[in-house]
């Protein structure tokens, strides 16, 4: 009886460990995860690896895109404030389209969850090259001109808090890894009103952000794109163009509510 009752009680503890396996995949796939590496990194057949991604996406843990099949993370795992967050992005929709057409360069909308940014909309590039996160992908804050951005709302003993939580880990030769270093830079953040991403999370990419005030949770949008195309010289009049963008945005926003 005892041997049954401890086998009874391991299965759930498997079934657990299988769950957060597939999960820890999906955390850290970039554009997504198939049916058949989940199979592989959980070890089970991809008959039972898919039962488990279908138990996952009905709660919402898991969402599937059609167009490629691949899983990654679902809505239960967006940030707190969901429905003011779907309130913005389609208020920030238009918004970026509009400023993605202006620029030819990809936008983003993105939002403060613990001690990432989690990109909420993404309004790509028509350019063949371009930078592009995917909606859902959670980016580190010290490494992200977006983090940077609404980290400069924050005070310092806050910042180096989230910063604890969270290894600086060095993307490029010019990623920020130190806390000091990084407060310097938050300082040039508040002085001059924008985040900048100068190849820091991409060795060819350049993002420019500002936040949006007044909004009831930390969030920001921004301009990626090749460091090429978009040059040090342009970073100005990308922070401007951004900084009309989200006073238009924060008013219909407020408008709407």
């Amino acid at each position: 009886m005892k041997q049954t009752a401890e086998s009874a009680a391991s299965y759930p503890i498997r079934a657990v460990e299988r769950v957060c396996d597939i999960l820890d995949v999906l955390q850290r796939s970039r554009d997504g995860a198939s049916l058949s590496d989940v199979a592989e990194v959980t070890a089970l057949p991809k008959s039972s690896a898919f039962r488990y991604l279908s138990a996952l996406e009905a709660r919402r843990y898991v969402e599937r895109d059609p167009a490629n099949s691949l899983y990654r993370l679902g809505l239960a795992f967006r940030p707190q404030h969901t429905r003011q967050v779907d309130v913005l992005v389609n208020q920030a929709r238009p918004h970026l389209e509009k400023l993605r057409d202006r620029l030819g360069e990809t936008t983003n909308l993105g939002v403060l969850d613990g001690a990432h940014i989690v990109h909420a909309l993404v309004v790509e590039s028509n350019e063949m090259m371009r930078l592009a996160a995917r909606i859902g992908e959670r980016g580190s804050i010290h490494a992200t001109a977006l983090g940077k951005a609404i980290a400069a709302e924050l005070p310092d003993d806050r910042v180096r808090a989230i910063l604890s939580a969270e290894q600086m880990l060095q993307y490029t030769d010019s990623t920020i890894v130190s806390v000091e270093g990084y407060l310097a830079e938050l300082k040039r953040v508040r002085r001059e009103g924008y985040g900048l991403d100068d190849c820091e999370n991409q060795p060819d990419g350049r993002c420019v952000a500002v936040v949006l005030e007044s909004i009831p949770f930390l969030c920001g949008i921004s301009v990626s794109a090749p460091a090429r195309r978009l040059t040090s010289d342009k970073v100005e009049t990308v922070a401007r163009a951004l900084r009309r963008t989200a006073m238009q945005l924060v008013r219909d926003y407020h408008a709407s509510a």
